[in-house]
């Protein structure tokens, strides 16, 4: 697994103990998708006792994304082509800035793209940062003409 994925994977808190299972998954949509995979990004939310929860797992290339759901007990894989497909994009915040997460930052975004297939990403904490990165370069270029 590349470098810069890793070390996403360690600043938002992922336990050294899945890195096994994501680059498993990795290198399964290494060899499906026809491009570079060059995104990562990890869905997460805080629960009510305050421990961080991950959700789905995110890969993407310059016309690929591929979700892994559920990723730490299931294996649910989908891949769909990006490139100028994306229809209508929704963002939600919540003590976020657009510039720079704090502890209490909160983001989400839906997505729509062609066939009538959603994505759904949240964030929270530091991870909103990244979800912003995510949004200004595969969302936003990828909207349909």
């Amino acid at each position: 697994m590349k470098k810069e994925f890793i070390e996403y994977l360690k600043s938002i808190g992922i336990p050294v103990a899945l890195f096994e299972k994501i680059e498993t998954i990795y290198e399964l949509y290494k060899e499906l998708c026809p491009d570079e995979i060059m995104g990562i990004f990890v869905t997460d939310y805080i629960k009510e006792d305050g421990s961080r929860e991950y959700e789905n797992l995110w890969f993407f290339s310059e016309k690929t994304c591929m979700e892994a759901k559920q990723f730490i007990t299931k294996e649910d894989f989908d891949i769909i082509r990006i490139k100028k497909r994306v229809n209508i994009w929704n963002i939600r915040k919540y003590n976020y800035n657009f510039k720079k997460a704090t502890d209490t930052s909160r983001l989400f975004l839906r997505v729509n793209f062609d066939f009538n297939v959603d994505g759904e990403l949240k964030a929270a904490k530091d991870n909103c940062d990244y979800l912003r990165k995510i949004i200004l370069k595969y969302v936003v270029p990828n909207l349909k003409q």
